[in-house]
């Protein structure tokens, strides 16, 4: 049986130990009202988290090890005294025996506070607000997403303690470089370390859940007094099997199973590609390369060389003579499937789709769409710059204003509100700095197009496709009452 009162006596001889029993004390009675709060009293909060998770854990871990070097710093200075007191005082047996039976309590503790220490960086609010500055936009337009009620660790960590160690080291550089201030701005896309799609796209989304066709409407408004409203209606070949066979064709034929998909490109986001491969079940290989590019020229054994990006983590500039070779995946097309950024003239649309907006007002939608796409260098400007819209009306069309006054001052909010979502100067982050690769060209993507544009051909001249029919039928384009509507709201 041991007694405390030896290893209190030894404790006391030693500031060290002193002060790591103060901090141990302290720390752990903190951690456990903290967490008993957030257990039953108040709501968690990201910034409870690190302190009750990270920083008096850290604390107490600090002061138990100050402990024992402090008693070793005694004894040793106690050997070089024989007639001392101190050592006399001490029976060396019941110190180790305490020494262990707290180091078993503090192990239960720590186990349990590294469990709850490990949910908690694994939440998404420790993600998004931690690093309030750095990742606050991709936080916003996540609680946007259709993916919000999906944890970030299940796409961006993985299953297993490989991918566990890969994120903390991951996370440990990233938070050198907040501390630092040498983070990108905005944070450069695509992630070039995910895990293939197969893994994360497909847990959820199973072959059958992109296959057959499906009714896309697109509402959209003009600029002019009346904000005219518009529909584009497309009938999207997600994926079709061929007859018989299993092999797809549309949109999904790029995920078929039976093939593999391969392209090069000379740029990190994936916007120039050069050089597209296709291997058939059979083994059957076709390519396609750019006209007039350097990769035209280039063999197999020249591309054997080139830069593979699965598992890359830090890349090299690219050029023609140096590709980057990726095999195809859900996110070379799906690339903004959960931080989505919306353009303005989507996001104004569906405000006045929903009526958040009234489209009754006249030229709401052009000058809205001014407001919010003008440059301003802080957030305070853009919320008084967007505050001007009353006045801006009334400078225009004074002869509508003053029925609309009360109208007008109502969308100002809706406006900025919706510029912060998507805009922040501190970031670098403006509309279009993230655009989506689904569709057609814009002035900020190539898109579908980087593939489809009729710049790839292969040894006897043939294009990869650019057919619009091969993803898509037109049901109707930019019409103001289609049949086809009509047709479908019968139904």
């Amino acid at each position: 049986m041991f007694r405390i009162k030896p290893f209190l006596d030894l404790l006391a001889t030693s500031k060290i130990s002193i002060l790591g029993a103060v901090l141990v004390t302290t720390a752990v009675g903190c951690d456990v009202m903290l967490i008993l709060g957030e257990l039953f009293i108040f709501e968690t909060n990201p910034y409870i988290g690190i302190v009750a998770y990270v920083l008096f854990p850290g604390m107490a871990v600090f002061g138990l090890v100050l402990i024992p070097v402090g008693m070793l710093l005694v004894i040793r200075k106690s050997s070089r005294d024989p007639v001392g007191k101190v050592i006399r005082r001490v029976r060396a047996k019941h110190v180790f025996q305490l020494i262990t039976s707290l180091t078993l309590i503090n192990f239960v503790i720590f186990a349990f506070v590294g469990y709850r220490s490990i949910h908690f960086m694994e939440s998404a609010e420790f993600c998004g607000v931690t690093c309030h500055q750095v990742m606050s936009p991709e936080y916003t337009v996540y609680q946007r997403s259709h993916h919000s009620g999906v944890a970030c660790v299940e796409c961006h960590v993985g299953p297993g303690v490989g991918w566990l160690i890969k994120s903390k080291l991951d996370g440990t550089r990233q938070l050198a470089g907040v501390i630092m201030d040498n983070y990108s701005r905005p944070i450069a896309t695509p992630v070039h370390n995910m895990r293939p799609a197969e893994h994360i796209c497909g847990e959820c989304h199973s072959k059958e859940s992109y296959q057959g066709n499906r009714i896309k409407v697109n509402e959209h408004y003009e600029s002019d007094e009346a904000n005219t409203r518009t529909f584009s209606i497309v009938n999207l070949r997600l994926g079709e099997p061929e007859h018989e066979s299993d092999e797809l064709r549309g949109i999904h034929w790029h995920n078929n199973e039976n093939h593999e998909l391969r392209f090069w490109s000379t740029d990190h986001k994936r916007e120039h590609v050069v050089r597209v491969e296709l291997l058939s079940e059979d083994g059957e290989k076709r390519v396609w390369t750019r006209q007039g590019s350097e990769s035209e020229s280039l063999g197999d054994e020249h591309l054997s060389g080139s830069h593979s990006e699965m598992g890359s983590d830090e890349l090299t500039q690219a050029s023609d003579s140096h590709l980057i070779e990726r095999l195809m995946d859900c996110v070379d097309c799906h690339n903004r499937p959960t931080h989505v950024f919306l353009p303005p003239d989507k996001a104004l649309d569906d405000l006045l789709a929903d009526g958040t907006i009234d489209p009754q007002i006249p030229w709401i939608r052009s000058l809205a769409y001014e407001l919010i796409t003008k440059e301003y260098e802080t957030d305070d400007e853009a919320m008084n710059g967007i505050a001007e819209l009353p006045d801006l009306y009334r400078e225009r069309h004074e002869d509508q204003w003053a029925a609309l006054a009360e109208a007008l001052e109502d969308v100002v909010p809706i406006l900025q509100e919706l510029h912060a979502i998507y805009v922040y100067p501190e970031m670098n982050i403006e509309w279009n700095t993230y655009p989506s690769r689904i569709g057609h060209p814009t002035a900020h993507t190539s898109a579908c197009f980087r593939c489809h544009g009729g710049l790839l051909v292969d040894a006897q001249g043939v294009q990869i496709t650019n057919d619009c029919n091969a993803c898509h039928h037109v049901l109707a384009e930019d019409e103001q009452d289609p049949m086809i509507l009509r047709m479908l709201g019968d139904q």
